[in-house]
């Protein structure tokens, strides 16, 4: 039951986190109480003590077949958790890492409607040319961010016509090419569509509940050619897969 050799210094809360762990590995199906006796190594008494309590605050929950199941709670709690004005805190120390190594300016995004809001950003100590705001709103349609997030959802034929309503033909195949690439690939790019002179890469991240977001990187095109954004992409999905907030995984890459 434990998660490790040492000893928790409260031993009911260790076992009543130690039954949320058993009901949420269990999934829908739950468990009867004989078998989570059997899994946690308590007693029926203290096993049965311990699911009433959860149960009281919204952590386990029992069916008419008698079997607990895992709470509302766990999953109410990790949407507060993720809520988007804790997004900036939440990655901030991933952004910076990205930014420390890569020495490119690093943005964080949301989608917003048919646009992406910048969330927040990260500058490299090297000077760079780019205009870009916290709070700023985008077109998702000429940036990685955006391109990234939508092809991350998985968007419809019909979604991305929704996306692209309005815009310009070369624009509107200019886009979904991008994001078929992205899917494909595991992250988009954008090469001097949204500023002269600067090219991005950007990847997307999925979480339970909210809106997908995505981190970019930023740089002037002389130093993001082919080549170096190819690269910077797969690190990114890379950096991220290891140091994303807990909740958030990478976008998978979906070949064909």
């Amino acid at each position: 039951m434990t998660s490790g050799d040492s000893q928790s210094p409260v031993g009911s809360v260790d076992k009543a986190l130690a039954l949320v762990e058993l009901l949420a590995e269990a999934g829908p199906e739950g468990m009867a109480l004989r078998d989570v006796v059997a899994a946690s190594g308590l007693n029926k008494a203290s096993a049965h003590r311990t699911l009433q309590a959860l149960q009281h605050r919204g952590f386990a929950e029992q069916g008419v077949d008698q079997r607990y199941r895992l709470g509302s709670r766990p999953a109410l709690l990790v949407e507060r958790f993720q809520r988007e004005e804790n997004l900036p805190t939440l990655f901030r120390p991933t952004l910076l890492a990205i930014c420390q190594e890569v020495q490119e300016l690093v943005h964080l995004g949301i989608l917003e409607g048919r646009d992406v809001l910048y969330l927040d950003k990260v500058e490299p100590d090297r000077a760079m040319r780019v205009w870009s705001r916290v709070g700023r709103q985008v077109s998702v349609l000429t940036t990685a961010l955006g391109r990234a997030m939508v092809a991350g959802e998985g968007a419809s034929d019909a979604q991305l016509s929704a996306y692209t309503a309005d815009a310009e033909p070369v624009v509107v195949d200019r886009f979904r090419r991008a994001v078929g690439e992205a899917r494909e690939r595991g992250f988009a790019m954008e090469r001097e569509e949204n500023e002269a002179g600067i090219c991005c890469v950007g990847v997307a991240l999925r979480r339970p509940t909210g809106r997908p977001v995505a981190v970019s990187i930023t740089g002037p095109s002389n130093r993001m050619d082919g080549d170096r954004l190819d690269r910077l992409g797969h690190r990114l999905r890379d950096v991220l897969d290891a140091s994303a907030p807990p909740g958030f995984s990478v976008a998978p890459a979906v070949v064909g």
